[in-house]
């Protein structure tokens, strides 16, 4: 019984060491898509990136880090 109030503590406790993170929902998706392309360019060695709207868009910007983690093909996952 003991074994089984343990685990079920276990179990409670690691719920919050998900690594699942919240979608990010565009509110412009062409801009968004704009930043996901640039972020894929950069990461097959490109650098490209539109600082303007990197920094003052969170679209772009988020746009950008997704195409550059999910294009990137030197890790492997």
């Amino acid at each position: 019984m003991k074994q089984i109030l343990l685990f079920i503590i276990f179990i409670i406790l690691n719920q919050g060491c998900s690594n699942h993170q919240p979608s990010f929902k565009p509110q412009n998706i062409s801009i968004y898509k704009q930043g996901y392309q640039d972020g894929c360019k950069t990461a097959h060695g490109d650098y490209t990136k539109n600082h303007t709207l990197f920094n003052d868009n969170l679209d772009y910007h988020e746009g950008w880090f997704t195409g550059r983690n999910r294009c990137d093909t030197s890790s492997s996952r």
